[in-house]
């Protein structure tokens, strides 16, 4: 997913450049590292993104190496093997795409061993939370601090007595493919894949033809706003800025809060805009302790890279052993919003 993918760079070390000198960085001996990524969401199939850190040298960019080749497994909790994931073509990021057929269930604990042809095995365990129960109260068209946004006013159950749940709200514009179905002699096909022989036939009596939506594996994320001093993005950046995820630390109480949303990411631009045809998805989770430092650090880097000298570089958190990246346990209530017309 495209937008999981900024986060990548963090894992990369920069070449410094001080304000007086130019510094040459010398070529580096350090071995290639297999990188993970992984967020298993209770209810739907397992995924995970696979690549290849590269050496710090001149001339090269911080893109991880996609590695189309892995070995990569989804285990239970006692280490039997429950599947092999397959690799799928996929363009919208630099790492490879690999999903498999088994849904993850709530509640239960796995492990990820993912293979990399000349590097070390990476493996990672995690648990899935239960469910959450939450409710949108109203949604609302307003302004904040002079934007437009869109409102959503959520009330999330308390977890159970002495409990925590680390909960992350976020907004996404997931992109979409149009395309038409035809039915001809008693086999379906795409438009796309089979245009001659549509405009062969199109006009034939009984041909069946109809529009399709195909949602993609391609997100772009909105930027999300809070005014809640209990969320944790207050002691990151201060409730005046923008944020790929708002995020709270839940205990004893239930939370009643409000995320807003940029709007004018809500909708498409003409084509060839910077915001495509899609639908937007609003979602509310609750993941594992590790998860969560994963995320709260990273708004934290996005405000510090580390390159100022002045300030201590930010330590991103991995639970990635023998590589980098993280394995997330997630359980989620998802919100479908239409704006485009598709």
């Amino acid at each position: 997913m495209k937008y999981l993918f900024q986060i990548w760079c963090i894992f990369s070390v920069a070449a410094l450049t001080g304000c007086i000198h130019e510094l040459p960085v010398p070529p580096s001996s350090v071995k290639p590292r297999a990188v993970v990524y992984s967020e298993l969401v209770a209810g739907k199939k397992a995924e995970m993104r696979v690549g290849k850190s590269k050496p710090v040298g001149p001339d090269i960019n911080n893109d991880f190496a996609p590695v189309t080749n892995a070995v990569a497994q989804l285990l239970s909790a006692d280490s039997q093997l429950l599947e092999q994931l397959h690799y799928v073509k996929d363009t919208s990021s630099n790492m490879a795409f690999y999903r498999g057929n088994t849904r993850i269930d709530a509640n239960k604990s796995y492990i990820v061993q993912v293979k990399v042809p000349d590097t070390k095995d990476v493996v990672a365990k995690t648990s899935i939370p239960p469910p959450i129960k939450v409710e949108l109260l109203d949604t609302l068209r307003t302004t904040l601090n002079g934007r437009s946004v869109l409102r959503f006013h959520f009330n999330v159950q308390a977890p159970p007595a002495n409990g925590r749940q680390f909960i992350v709200m976020e907004a996404l514009k997931q992109l979409i493919q149009l395309d038409t179905i035809f039915i001809y002699r008693n086999t379906r096909y795409r438009v796309r894949d089979k245009r001659a022989l549509y405009e062969q036939v199109k006009n034939e009596p009984g041909l069946v033809s109809f529009k399709d939506t195909l949602y993609l594996n391609s997100y772009l994320r909105i930027p999300v706003y809070t005014q809640d001093e209990n969320a944790d993005n207050n002691q990151v950046g201060g409730l005046n800025e923008n944020y790929n995820s708002i995020l709270f630390t839940q205990r004893v109480k239930a939370l009643d809060t409000r995320l807003y949303l940029n709007a004018t990411a809500l909708t498409a631009t003409t084509p060839g805009g910077e915001i495509p045809i899609g639908r937007v998805l609003v979602n509310v989770k609750s993941v594992t302790p590790e998860y969560y430092d994963f995320l709260l650090t990273y708004e934290k880097v996005r405000r510090n890279p580390g390159l100022n000298s002045l300030i201590q570089a930010i330590q991103i958190r991995s639970n990635a052993y023998g590589g980098l990246g993280v394995i997330g346990g997630c359980n989620q209530v998802a919100y479908y919003l239409y704006y485009d017309q598709l």
